[in-house]
């Protein structure tokens, strides 16, 4: 014990005793919700194997959490926080531990938020709204020893870029560029017929076999589309195990390497898995699919993110005839996956000069509704998105 006269008085007795008492009920509380979030991610906190506390470290410091996988070896370091207290603090740390124990992954938490990093891919810390399960992190870091550059997998023109279709395979390489260089967030505007779903179809190959990718979502509007693109998978990706989710209720197949799913049944289902169960997701018709319980559901998922479209995306904002509805859709788009302009755009009229598609005409038909004096008036939810 000190001395006691090492101990505040009176007072200042009372004011530091209650600062201390908040530190440690705060970190204390922390740990609680921590240890929560642990379980929800399917962790074994009393095994004794998978969840070490205050593992001590060769320096003679202790990571708060160290994550194992079941053969013993060492995955992540958890650094926790007190809830009052910014979990930036904590990144210095978590680089240190993480560096000791030779592991890629780091978490921060303050039971209230959790921040990941992979070392060696992630320049910053960024938010996820779950820590990723024990599979989750030993799949990563399995494919993570073993990934390649993507540039020195050939790109399979049986299924993009054959017959002259170089637009695809341009898509491809500007994406893979994009990846490799740490963005995680990608926008593609291609004009409907011109392979959007084969042109993705033909990333996932490359992707899959460099390593960059374990697991995949496919996300698309509509249950035809959902069957459409399980046709092409299944004709184009035979050696890629893929499952299209019929209904809600149905668990996703960990063993499939490629799920297809609907937005409708994603939302009843995201919360039933890890923010890392994913390392890629595609989002066809993505311009439908970033708004209120649509986008909390992407949001969920920590994974790269490719969005498709054929809506037009920069020129809507420049033109003079679109309404203000259709300019704040392609603002919230662009929004949503943090670009300015497309990652890679492949227009109509692109289409139409190089012959991939045939150039169209207006046909205007009235009837005694749309002939009435000063039009009628259509607003947006009158349309049906689904048809």
């Amino acid at each position: 014990l000190r001395n006691i006269s090492d101990f505040p008085c009176g007072a200042n007795a009372r004011k530091t005793g209650q600062r201390g008492l908040r530190k440690v009920t705060n970190e204390a509380f922390a740990r609680v919700k921590i240890d929560q979030l642990l379980k929800d991610a399917g962790w074994r906190l009393t095994d004794g194997h998978s969840v070490r506390y205050e593992n001590p470290l060769d320096d003679g410091g202790k990571a708060d959490y160290a994550l194992f996988d079941r053969h013993g070896r060492a995955l992540a370091v958890l650094e926790a926080k007190s809830t009052s207290v910014n979990l930036s603090a904590g990144e210095a740390q978590g680089r240190r531990y993480a560096d000791q124990l030779d592991v890629p992954f780091i978490f921060l938490s303050n039971g209230e938020e959790v921040w990941f990093r992979e070392k060696g891919h992630d320049a910053h810390f960024r938010r996820v709204e779950t820590i990723f399960t024990q599979d989750d992190l030993a799949r990563r870091r399995a494919s993570d020893g073993i990934r390649r550059n993507p540039f020195d997998i050939p790109i399979d023109t049986r299924i993009a870029g054959g017959g002259g279709r170089l637009h695809q395979t341009a898509c491809i390489d500007v994406l893979c560029r994009e990846i490799v260089a740490g963005h995680r967030k990608m926008l593609v505007e291609m004009a409907t017929g011109t392979g959007k779903t084969r042109t993705a179809a033909a990333l996932l190959k490359r992707l899959f076999e460099a390593n960059w990718a374990t697991r995949a979502l496919f996300v698309v509007d509509r249950n035809t589309l959902a069957i459409q693109t399980e046709d092409v998978f299944a004709e184009n990706l035979p050696h890629l195990p893929c499952y299209r989710v019929p209904r809600t209720g149905r668990r996703f197949q960990d063993e499939k390497r490629v799920t297809i799913v609907t937005l409708q049944t994603l939302v009843n289902e995201y919360e039933n898995y890890s923010s890392g169960y994913f390392d890629l997701i595609v989002i066809d018709e993505c311009h439908r699919s970033i708004y209120g319980k649509w986008r909390r559901a992407l949001d969920h998922f920590d994974g790269i993110k490719i969005g498709l479209t054929a809506t037009p995306c920069v020129s809507s904002l420049d033109d003079e005839a679109p309404d203000e509805e259709d300019r704040a859709f392609v603002r919230d788009t662009l929004r949503f996956f943090e670009v300015e302009k497309p990652t890679f755009s492949y227009k109509l009229r692109d289409a139409i000069r190089e012959g991939y598609l045939v150039p169209y005409q207006i046909y205007k038909a009235k009837t005694v509704k749309t002939a009435a004096e000063g039009g009628f008036p259509v607003a947006r939810k009158e349309l049906d998105w689904t048809a």
